[in-house]
């Protein structure tokens, strides 16, 4: 951590590191302490004993992987639609990863990543207002090690990145640089402009899945997203339904 906290701190173009050998979770340090931390700064831990991923599950932290937040805020008055927000920090993600030579990489909508068929980094978006400003954590889980003794607390495949020789300074240093720009330039250029090269790495383009709510489970072919970042789904009638970000689940049929 000490090589990581020298090299990223210099290369930092504004916030603070916080490095961390254990937390209950990143995401809520940066959460906690929102109005006093800088904009842009990022929190780092070896290992999270609370972590949490999308929908209220567990994520599953072992010592050697990513275990990453980064804090923005906007003005409240900007009124921006954040929740496309989240598949830019997946775009983010593998832009990040394939500099570092990793192939085969694509998303799971809203922002899942993976590798070869199988996730191996996860985005939690969380948001807090205090006016006069909404802020925003964005929480980043990358599977760079192999996970031996907790495969039982997982309740999906899994796989990891421990076959590159990725380099967890330069990833830090990378993937930082890139969410900074994507969050000064986002009032300006919103989700439209990464519509078409997020659909390029969606996973499950015009392939059968299912979506299901808290109500109702929908079957039908997935037809990418709109400019909202929405999931398009088209029914067996030819009928399509929207899908925002929330409490919906995603699978191939």
């Amino acid at each position: 951590m000490s090589e990581l906290n020298n090299t990223f701190i210099q290369q930092m173009s504004q916030g603070q590191l916080y490095l961390f050998d254990c937390i209950d979770s990143t995401n809520e340090y940066l959460l906690t302490y929102c109005k006093t931390v800088p904009q842009g700064s990022v929190c780092i831990a070896k290992t999270q004993t609370a972590g949490r991923g999308r929908r209220g599950r567990q994520w599953v932290a072992p010592q050697g992987n990513l275990n990453y937040s980064l804090i923005w805020y906007y003005p409240i008055q900007q009124n921006l639609l954040l929740s496309p927000l989240s598949l830019i920090i997946g775009l983010m993600v593998i832009e990040s990863l394939q500099q570092q030579g990793v192939k085969d990489l694509s998303i799971k909508w809203p922002n899942d990543v993976y590798h070869k068929g199988q996730k191996v980094a996860g985005v939690l978006v969380e948001l807090q207002t205090s006016l006069p400003n909404i802020y925003l954590v964005m929480g980043i889980g990358i599977n760079l090690a192999k996970i031996m003794d907790k495969q039982d607390k997982i309740n999906q495949p899994v796989s990891n990145l421990s076959e590159y020789a990725i380099d967890y300074n330069q990833l830090v240093i990378c993937l930082t640089k890139k969410l900074h720009q994507v969050l000064i330039d986002y009032p300006q250029t919103g989700f439209k402009s990464y519509t078409q090269i997020w659909q390029h790495y969606d996973l499950f383009f015009q392939k059968e899945v299912s979506v299901i709510t808290e109500t109702q489970t929908y079957c039908g072919i997935s037809q990418g997203i709109n400019h909202k970042g929405e999931l398009l789904l088209k029914l067996p009638n030819n009928e399509i339904l929207m899908f925002s970000i929330g409490d919906v689940s995603l699978r191939q049929k």
